[in-house]
């Protein structure tokens, strides 16, 4: 473990309007910064073996980053050869990023870039309802914690794609997975083999690493939006009622948080009536639940006591992460 993960763990937010950074103070979690204002940033990646390497993806000007957890940030230079970035996954002291019209591009040694062309290959004929022009998108990256080389890769409209050899090769994983609309894609630590999977009309969990899969929406909530899993193993799901183009209702999202304990197989409602979309989950940095990004700015800290707001008013959060 680097020397950085034993600094002050922060909460790094991305937002319709630039990045935050909370640090736990007692019991509430205070903002000590804030950059970035100009860019709407889409995607957050933290690299895992050094904390204070931190990666800001935007909707139209490629990558930010900074080595000092968020006290400088520089522009990637070469910049990703597509501007727009959906996605983020920081391995191996490099990154991966998801892009519109769907691709990966992963960060080369001593600098400039490489399309893992699997994705754009396997995406090809996927399609994005809302904006068919803007083509399939690139949604969400994910590692499984247990096998570093297993890669998932959520396309937005176009299912789930996956790599067994780290990026080189790619193949649809779609065996019951009947919602192509990929949000969020999350590979479990605390279970092995468990693969959750958020989309737009259901969402699904895979025993055997999205080899296969089964619906496991709560009956109440049909728009998966974020999925994750805290330090315990305790898996929280966010769903809204209805799409975003329904959230201008005077009632909002309608969102709500869900738990289980079970793979899925029972969902707890942990909060619900939530104005704002929950776009974006992480484990919380002190160890203890979870915390939920909205897309009303809103932040929630959630664990087995329950939700509390620590924090509001802030432009539509997008990305939530711990880091140093």
């Amino acid at each position: 473990m680097s020397g950085a993960n034993t600094k002050t763990k922060g909460l790094h937010v991305a937002t319709m309007s630039g990045w935050y950074r909370f640090e736990k103070d007692g019991r509430e979690w205070k903002q000590v910064k804030r950059d970035l204002s100009y860019w709407t940033l889409t995607c957050l990646a933290v690299d895992p073996e050094n904390p204070e390497l931190i990666y800001a993806g935007t909707e139209h000007s490629g990558l930010f980053y900074s080595k000092d957890a968020g006290s400088h940030w520089l522009r990637a230079d070469p910049n990703v050869p597509r501007m727009m970035l959906f996605s983020a996954l920081a391995l191996n002291g490099g990154v991966m990023v998801g892009t519109v019209p769907s691709a990966v591009f992963r960060s080369k040694v001593g600098g400039g870039w490489e399309e893992l062309e699997g994705v754009r290959m396997n995406s090809a004929n996927a399609n994005f309802p809302p904006s068919p022009e803007l083509q399939s998108r690139a949604r969400y990256l994910a590692s499984d914690p247990l096998m570093p080389t297993r890669l998932y890769a959520g396309i937005e409209v176009g299912g789930m794609l996956l790599s067994d050899d780290g990026g080189h090769n790619w193949q649809p994983a779609n065996n019951g997975l009947t919602d192509m609309d990929v949000h969020e894609v999350h590979a479990c630590e605390k279970s092995p083999g468990v693969v959750y999977a958020a989309c737009g009309d259901k969402s699904f969990r895979s025993f055997d690493r999205a080899a296969h899969w089964e619906e496991i929406t709560p009956k109440s909530h049909d728009y998966g939006m974020s999925v994750i899993e805290d330090a315990e193993g305790v898996v929280y799901l966010g769903s809204a009622k209805g799409r975003p183009n329904t959230w201008i209702r005077e009632e909002g999202a309608k969102a709500a948080i869900f738990r289980t304990h079970d793979a899925g197989s029972r969902w707890e409602t942990v909060i619900q009536g939530l104005y704002g979309g929950v776009m974006s989950m992480c484990p919380s940095p002190d160890g203890n639940g979870i915390v939920a990004g909205l897309s009303d700015g809103t932040l929630y800290a959630i664990d087995e006591s329950g939700a509390r707001v620590v924090a509001s008013g802030m432009p539509g959060i997008l990305a939530v992460k711990p880091g140093a």
